[in-house]
């Protein structure tokens, strides 16, 4: 791995992106390695929950400027931005779809689909000092890597137009204002919390969420009736789990339940 590295610790797995040089771009060499280590994780049963976060100044910058410029210069700009993006656009679906919690610590800035990847994951903890914006207009490109979605699904329209149109530097709190960040922390806090909330997420019922997380992807497009089918059948399997034995005992016996992820 060269532009991630991995610890992994009480499990917890933190993913860290380290090409803080050029602001820790989402290229092609950083999504396969992102891909290949989610996919590694995700039957790992030492890790219950992921953080993602960035190097330097940035949580990640987005797209590879340098690229998009040589793509223009050699006529090439069509067939590298599909290259691009055979492996990017996999990371949004694997990350709402991923049967653990996964928390980004946006520790800077946050920009295009730097800001989308940070939105992708269950849940955001933001450093004082991040910035997040959708800068995707200032190319001349749509609010890519799933951008259009995760917007439209949580802003008004106009909120969401407003922010890709103009592309606009949003602050950590104003993004909380917006229901997007779950805490904003001091800069030198953002590891100690950010590893607080895992911690505890660690412990959780993991294959509750993991059907949580796959019920509320499903809602987005699965009418009434089938909906409540596929949530009643996800109930039945998980009353069938040893967390769920463990859940309900540790109510009777007036205890904290401790899970085991199974």
């Amino acid at each position: 791995m060269e532009k991630i590295e991995i610890v992994k610790k009480d499990k917890i797995a933190i993913i860290k992106l380290i090409d803080a040089e050029n602001l820790n771009p989402l290229n092609k060499e950083t999504a396969k390695e992102l891909l290949e280590t989610l996919e590694s994780l995700k039957d790992d049963i030492d890790v219950r929950c992921i953080i993602i976060t960035g190097s330097g100044r940035a949580f990640s910058a987005g797209g590879d400027i340098k690229l998009f410029k040589s793509s223009i210069e050699n006529g090439t700009s069509g067939q590298t931005m599909d290259d691009l993006l055979q492996d990017l656009y996999k990371i949004p679906k694997i990350l709402r779809l991923y049967p653990k919690p996964i928390i980004a610590g946006v520790n800077g800035w946050a920009i295009g689909a730097g800001m989308n990847l940070a939105l992708s994951c269950d849940f955001i903890i933001a450093s004082e000092k991040a910035k997040f914006r959708q800068s995707f207009c200032n190319l001349a490109l749509i609010p890519g890597f799933a951008g259009t979605i995760l917007l439209s699904r949580q802003l008004t329209w106009q909120q969401a137009v407003q922010m890709s149109f103009f592309g606009d530097t949003y602050s950590a709190e104003e993004m909380k204002n917006l229901g997007f960040v779950n805490e904003i922390v001091p800069a030198e806090k953002l590891k100690e919390v950010t590893l607080q909330w895992a911690e505890k997420l660690a412990k959780g019922p993991t294959f509750a969420y993991a059907r949580t997380k796959q019920l509320f992807f499903e809602a987005l497009s699965t009418p009434l009736k089938e909906h409540l089918e596929n949530e009643r059948q996800m109930q039945i399997k998980s009353a069938e789990t040893e967390d769920y034995k463990r859940g309900v005992f540790a109510i009777i016996e007036k205890k904290e339940p401790e899970f085991i992820g199974k």
